[in-house]
């Protein structure tokens, strides 16, 4: 069962409204969730807050992502009894990044730091939270050469001195006349994606999407993008093949773990399900010597049994990783995406199960 992170981001979540009850606020899960753009509802001083809550395994945060959420808390906050907004994330924010998106957006912004802060006169919760994010994240006390390499990052926008009551200042008023719109994009391609008929005949349309997924999802992960490059034996050809950068914890695992500087992409634009003479094509691309040894083979309705077999065994004796992402699982990612959730943490998530239900 892929999990995608989901226990650690609920924990995350849990972990979160339980700080903020111990700075004095009073926390309720929000319903109807998702959709609405926030999780939490909150109360502090009178004042009302919608509150979205964001976990990543990667520690460094990534602009697109933070905008993306940031824009659907500002958002989605009007008309709901004037509510302040406020994201938090497990991340860092670089304080260029958070002053930018908190004159943006006129939210507040809470990060890994401000968690820390919040947490310190709490042990239990402050030992939770280290516990929590260090197994992904870099912890920002403790080794005294880590925070010097964080110092710029750490500092809030209003400067160290900051009283950790200043976290809530609100950073607007509500009479703000323009937020940036809502990313829609994913959506926009989920259905794209769903309009494409399986077969031969829209081969061309299925591949034209995919890519067009692939550099919406990963704006800044690929390189390169060689398209239908062809083997040696000037037979077959793979739709592309990109140069990894190690700019998530996925792409880090592909490049630390796997060894592989380099991903190939298939479309497989099949009515059914693809079968092990697919799989066994796509392993023969796969070069431990190239730094190619993975591969993500977009299906429209996954592999069979046989198929998912090879990839095992592919796995196993070559240490050749080989996943099949399918209709269901691109739209997942594409609203991932939307949400300032990032898709990668979902591949990771795919993997994990793949490795950890690895037959002998």
């Amino acid at each position: 069962m892929i999990t995608d992170g989901t226990e650690v981001w609920q924990q995350f979540e849990n972990l979160v409204s339980r700080i903020l009850e111990a700075r004095g606020f009073s926390v309720a899960r929000h319903a109807p969730r998702g959709d609405r753009g926030f999780d939490l509802t909150g109360s502090l001083n009178n004042e009302l807050w919608a509150i979205e809550v964001k976990y990543y395994r990667t520690d460094r945060a990534q602009a697109h992502l933070v905008e993306a959420a940031a824009a659907r808390v500002a958002n989605r906050r009007i008309g709901t009894q004037r509510y302040r907004g406020m994201l938090v994330v497990s991340c860092v924010l670089p304080q260029v990044m958070r002053l930018a998106f908190e004159e943006k957006f006129g939210i507040n912004f809470i990060d890994r730091h401000d968690l820390d802060r919040l947490a310190s006169r709490e042990p239990l919760l402050s030992e939770e939270l280290q516990k929590l994010l260090g197994a992904n994240q870099t912890p920002l006390f403790g080794d005294e050469n880590l925070k010097l390499f964080f110092a710029d990052e750490v500092e809030t926008s209003h400067g160290q001195q900051e009283s950790v009551n200043d976290i809530f200042t609100p950073r607007s008023s509500f009479e703000r006349e323009t937020i940036p719109a809502e990313d829609t994009r994913g959506t926009e391609l989920c259905s794209e994606l769903r309009a494409v008929k399986a077969g031969k005949k829209d081969w061309a349309t299925y591949e034209r999407v995919c890519a067009n997924v692939l550099k919406y999802l990963f704006p800044n992960d690929l390189e390169g993008w060689y398209k239908q490059k062809r083997t040696d034996d000037g037979l077959n050809r793979y739709d592309f093949v990109c140069r990894l950068k190690p700019t998530t914890e996925f792409w880090r695992f592909l490049i630390d773990h796997l060894d592989s500087r380099y991903v190939i992409f298939e479309f497989k634009n099949y009515t059914n399900k693809i079968a092990q003479g697919q799989i066994l094509t796509t392993e023969k691309y796969l070069l431990e010597r190239g730094l190619r040894r993975v591969a993500l083979i977009f299906s429209r309705k996954g592999a069979d049994k046989d198929a998912v077999r090879v990839t095992h065994g592919a796995m196993r004796e070559h240490g050749k990783l080989m996943l099949v992402i399918n209709d269901d699982m691109i739209c997942r990612m594409l609203h991932m995406k939307e949400r300032g959730e990032d898709p990668t943490d979902f591949l990771f998530g795919v993997a994990d199960d793949f490795l950890l239900t690895l037959p002998r």
